[in-house]
């Protein structure tokens, strides 16, 4: 039921928070003129992302729900705070990104380890596709009409709109958490023997070892992955500055995310049938090299094809990493520490990445579609000492993966 649910939540919330959140960069530079204050907003966005993040941990784990709900209030100081950008446009655009950071604290984490929870440790990669795919409907949608909106209507209005649907979006997880909340294993990771191990002998540093190889794999593999999160933020943005308009930037990204919605699905059911480790790292390292491309050549018809190139190719990366990450860590009972790594290295590159934006913007996508390229290195090397490393560790104690 849970799943359902966060599959509900996806949809709607991303649709919600989309209208606006999508578009801040172009709002920010649209008001003031000031590339660098746009710039600002990205890096404080994600350097107070990861701040975030190392506080709230404990309540991320614990009750990831609630933690939903409360992304209503920094989503509603941060488009309050897109009024004043005419009045006070330095403090408003750090606001901005303080709150947008904490916005995205509240919103990644969680939704992963709900997902953790809600799926079994055996779960295929067709569920996690599928439960990409619910979200990229609700970017796709977000992304004509939000840039219609915003360059015929008033934003004001799309606050109203945005934050009325996010509310319908995120009750029913609520009341699913009350409802549940005291029952046996809620919000529990799933317990292997391997597990069990690990836990009632702590002298016994190899299961300790084998967990802080993975949490710092994949902090790296995510970190270096980020690359392209932070290419698909900027690339709107090189967009509207050589259009400046709204509603093209909007359908760009929504024929994104629509291939790549429709890529997941492929790349799961590939994942399921063949080994990919090899395709995913030559996908990878291709994301890369057209993203070098489409910097450079960004505005032109050229750089609108590359682009949707790189959502065919994105899931190679998204949706196998995470769904080998997911099979290897909850045999050790650290879905929540792994997917608290992915996090917190997403957010860390992305702030590096954006940080190089205040020599250009064209700095970020280079910098960016590097880092790419050295994922599709590091990804096939680090999925291979990861699962050797738990390999070693099963066969040395004679554990089987089963559950208790």
């Amino acid at each position: 039921m849970q799943f359902k649910l966060l599959q509900f939540y996806k949809v709607l919330s991303n649709f919600s928070t989309s209208l606006i959140s999508a578009f801040v960069p172009l709002l920010i530079y649209q008001q003031t003129g000031l590339v660098y204050l746009a710039v600002l907003y990205l890096v404080v966005q994600n350097a107070s992302n990861v701040l975030f993040n190392i506080v709230l941990k404990k309540w991320l784990y614990e009750k990831p729900q609630l933690m939903l709900m409360l992304r209503i209030v920094p989503i509603i100081i941060m488009q309050v705070l897109l009024i004043f950008l005419d009045v006070a446009p330095v403090w408003a655009g750090i606001g901005c990104g303080i709150f947008t950071g904490l916005n995205y604290a509240l919103k990644y984490m969680p939704s992963d380890i709900i997902f953790a929870y809600a799926t079994p440790p055996n779960a295929s990669s067709k569920l996690l596709a599928f439960s990409r795919l619910s979200e990229e409907i609700g970017y796709v949608a977000a992304g004509v009409l939000g840039g219609l909106f915003l360059d015929y209507i008033d934003y004001t209005i799309v606050i109203a709109i945005s934050l009325s649907l996010y509310f319908v979006a995120s009750l029913p997880l609520v009341v699913f958490y009350i409802k549940n909340r005291k029952q046996q294993n809620f919000n529990a990771e799933h317990v292997s023997n391997a597990h069990v191990h690990y836990e009632t002998k702590v002298q016994d540093g190899r299961g300790k070892k084998v967990c802080k190889k993975m949490w710092w794999g994949y902090f790296i593999e995510y970190a270096l992955m980020s690359g392209v999160d932070a290419f698909y933020a900027v690339f709107g943005f090189l967009v509207y500055l050589s259009s400046g308009s709204f509603l093209l930037s909007g359908i760009l990204n929504s024929v994104f995310d629509t291939l790549y919605g429709c890529s997941t699905m492929v790349v799961s059911k590939l994942d399921e049938k063949f080994d990919i480790t090899k395709v995913s790292s030559v996908a990878i390292c291709l994301m890369g090299v057209v993203g070098i491309v489409l910097s450079l050549t960004a505005g032109t018809t050229l750089s609108f094809v590359l682009y949707e190139v790189v959502a065919i190719l994105w899931p190679f990366a998204t949706i196998f990493v995470h769904q080998h990450m997911l099979m290897k860590a909850k045999i050790l009972g650290m879905s929540n520490d792994v997917t608290y790594a992915k996090q917190l290295g997403t957010v860390a590159g992305n702030t590096v990445f954006f940080a190089f934006g205040f020599i250009s913007v064209v700095a970020i996508g280079i910098s960016s579609a590097l880092a790419t390229i050295g994922c599709g290195i590091f990804t096939p090397i680090n999925e291979e000492k990861t699962r050797q490393s738990l390999v070693d560790y099963l066969e040395n104690n004679e554990i089987a993966d089963q559950n208790n």
